[in-house]
């Protein structure tokens, strides 16, 4: 190499190491000329491995679905190639002070980008970053008591995660988009949301909510019915058991919600549900499919002052005596129901009236109390 040729190199990779507060003695660089190994000596011997990486060039723009431009850092005034899946898309120069922008094809999920670099006789490849959505992910589940909290999102950017609204952990995705980080016991019910940045860049994941452990059915349980649904894990896969076996497959949405269409459910049928994500796997408890208009179970004399009856399962009942609600109460996963009432008197009316939020009602017949 000739000694011009040398101390441009040289020059080039004092820039680099004084931007890394790199300390290089002047005896070392005084009238030495710079070879290939000269350089790959000089990235050997950095003190940090974020030195070596930077060395070696990175990327500092998100890379996501759709994304054309390409950004990052790599030895001032070296060449720059930007390959994706093995295939050069671009080749660039980086400035005097390593910054570098190329333009490719827009990218896709899934696609492996990496930069080599080249300045003289010395070269180095980049670690190799996967392309993902723009949105970042959760891939655990969010079930009240995990204090874990895992996902994806762009390469390299700094992922806020919120639960409840408050900030409760800052980490950074790695270069194949995977974070991690520790928060407070979850509890049922709140919300969480991640909001991934890098430079003036930023996207918000989707809200997710916080489901209890096992999965629970949350629509009526009557005979007729086509039609089931729930909440489970968010973004678990969730299978529907009746009567032993599986009638459906569905998937909950990111706040847990599952819905499903199965054959009309008949009086006296087991249902269940099983939810799975990665390795966690949850049953809910079995329900028993019951008649669709709510009835008594016992007979209703004077004096007496329960009221017992059975209705679609996890429903709520409200007891009427006489035009009033005297009595409100939940069923079982059985449909099993039990109410005091104050203390019944010959001739009043009884009516259980039962309801599963405001998306189903349903009126057992009247019954007068006897003496």
């Amino acid at each position: 190499m000739s000694v011009k040729k040398g101390l441009v190199t040289c020059l080039a990779i004092a820039a680099v190491c004084a931007t890394f507060q790199q300390t290089v003695n002047a005896d070392e660089v005084s009238g030495k000329q710079y070879t290939s190994s000269n350089v790959n000596q000089l990235v050997s011997s950095v003190k940090y491995a974020s030195d070596e990486v930077s060395l070696s060039g990175l990327v500092s723009s998100p890379l996501v679905v759709g994304a054309k431009s390409v950004s990052g850092k790599a030895v001032p005034n070296s060449k720059v190639d930007v390959l994706v899946s093995g295939s050069l898309k671009a080749t660039v120069l980086a400035d005097a002070a390593g910054n570098w922008t190329a333009q490719v094809s827009a990218l896709a999920k899934g696609q492996i980008v990496q930069i080599h670099s080249t300045l003289g006789d010395w070269s180095a490849d980049s670690n190799q970053y996967q392309v993902v959505d723009k949105e970042p992910v959760v891939l655990t589940p969010l079930v009240v008591g995990e204090t874990k909290i895992a996902g994806v999102a762009a390469p390299k950017s700094k992922v806020d995660v919120r639960v409840g609204g408050v900030l409760e952990a800052s980490v950074y995705a790695d270069e194949g988009g995977i974070w991690v980080a520790k928060v407070p016991a979850l509890e049922v019910g709140k919300t969480v949301q991640m909001t991934a940045s890098m430079g003036n860049w930023s996207a918000d994941s989707a809200r997710y909510q916080v489901a209890s452990r096992e999965p629970v059915v949350i629509t009526p349980l009557v005979a007729g019915e086509t039609k089931i649904g729930g909440a489970a894990v968010p973004n678990s896969k969730v299978d529907v058991w009746v009567g032993g076996s599986v009638k459906a497959t569905a998937y909950a949405d990111e706040t847990g919600i599952w819905s499903a269409h199965i054959p009309a459910l008949l009086t006296g049928q087991q249902v269940q549900i099983k939810s799975s994500i990665n390795n966690l796997s949850l049953d809910s408890t079995q329900y028993q499919v019951v008649e669709k208009t709510p009835y008594l179970l016992v007979n209703l004399k004077a004096g007496g002052t329960k009221v017992a009856g059975v209705s679609a399962p996890c429903s709520q009942v409200n007891v009427w005596i006489d035009g009033a609600i005297a009595a409100t109460v939940t069923t079982d996963e059985t449909g099993i129901w039990v109410a005091k009432v104050p203390a019944l008197a010959e001739g009043q009316v009884v009516q259980p009236k039962a309801n599963i939020a405001e998306t189903w009602y349903a009126e057992g017949a009247s019954v007068t109390v006897v003496k």
